[in-house]
C-alpha cells in the first residue's frame, strides 16, 4: 500500500484497506495491525481504527477478543447474506421513492447518471463508485424512512458498491447504463416496477461477485 496524505478521511483509509483485501495483499486470516497500516498510509491510528470498525460491520474484518482484528475468511454465504439484506432494504426504498419522488429529484438522479457515464468514459473508478453510492443513497433518502436509512448506513451497504464495481467483469459504461432502468421506472412513479428493477440490479451484481470470488467453502 502506498502512502496517502494526512488530510485523507477515514473513508479513503477504508478504501485502501478494502483494496488490499480484494487484491489479496492482506490475506484471509492475516492480522490487521493498526500501527503498521497507519505508518504505510502516513496517517494517525485514529482513522485506521475507525475504518477497521466499519469494515468489521461489513464483515470483511473480524475482531477476536484479546487477539485483535483479522481479515475474515469470507464464505459464499457471507456474500449472499450481505446482498440479500441490501436487496430487501433497497427494494423497499425504491418502491416508496417512486411514489414520493419529485421532478426536481428526478432531474438530480438523471444528472448523477450522466456524471457516472462521464466518469466511466474516463475510466475514473473512484469517482464512478462515489457517484454510484450517491445514486443509491439518494433513493434511500427519497423513500423518507429514517429507520431504513439508519439500517442501510449501519451495515455499510454502500461500501459493497465498491466491491461490486471492483469485481464486476462488465465495463464501467455498462455498469452506468444499468441504472437507467431504475431511473425510467422511477420516472413512471411505478413502485412495483422500480422495486423489481432494483432487485434485478443487485441480484446481477451478486451473481458476478459469486462467480469471480474464491471462497473457502461453497
Amino acid at each position: 500500500m502506498n502512502s496517502i496524505k494526512k488530510t485523507t478521511l477515514k473513508n479513503d483509509v477504508g478504501q485502501r484497506i478494502r483494496e488490499s483485501i480484494l487484491n489479496n495483499e492482506l490475506k484471509p486470516g492475516e492480522r490487521i495491525i493498526e500501527t503498521k497500516i497507519a505508518k504505510q498510509l502516513g496517517v494517525s491510528q485514529s482513522p485506521v481504527r475507525e475504518a477497521i470498525r466499519e469494515l468489521e460491520l461489513m464483515g470483511l474484518i473480524e475482531n477476536k477478543p484479546y487477539l485483535g482484528s483479522y481479515v475474515k475468511k469470507l464464505t459464499q454465504k457471507d456474500i449472499v447474506n450481505a446482498y440479500k439484506l441490501r436487496a430487501c432494504l433497497e427494494k423497499l426504498a425504491s418502491s416508496d421513492a417512486a411514489e414520493r419522488i419529485t421532478e426536481e429529484q428526478l432531474s438530480e438522479i438523471n444528472e448523477l447518471i450522466t456524471k457516472m457515464k462521464s466518469a466511466a468514459d474516463a475510466n475514473n473508478v473512484k469517482k464512478f463508485v462515489e457517484l454510484d453510492i450517491d445514486f443509491h443513497r439518494m433513493i434511500i433518502n427519497i423513500s423518507d424512512n429514517s429507520l431504513l436509512e439508519k439500517m442501510w448506513d449501519m451495515v455499510n451497504l454502500s461500501q459493497w458498491t465498491f466491491i461490486s464495481t471492483k469485481i464486476s467483469k462488465r465495463s464501467l459504461p455498462d455498469l452506468a447504463d444499468r441504472h437507467m432502468e431504475i431511473f425510467k421506472a422511477l420516472k413512471k412513479r411505478d413502485g412495483e416496477e422500480t422495486a423489481k428493477c432494483m432487485e434485478r440490479h443487485i441480484e446481477e451484481m451478486l451473481d458476478e461477485v459469486i462467480a469471480k470470488m474464491d471462497f473457502e467453502e461453497k
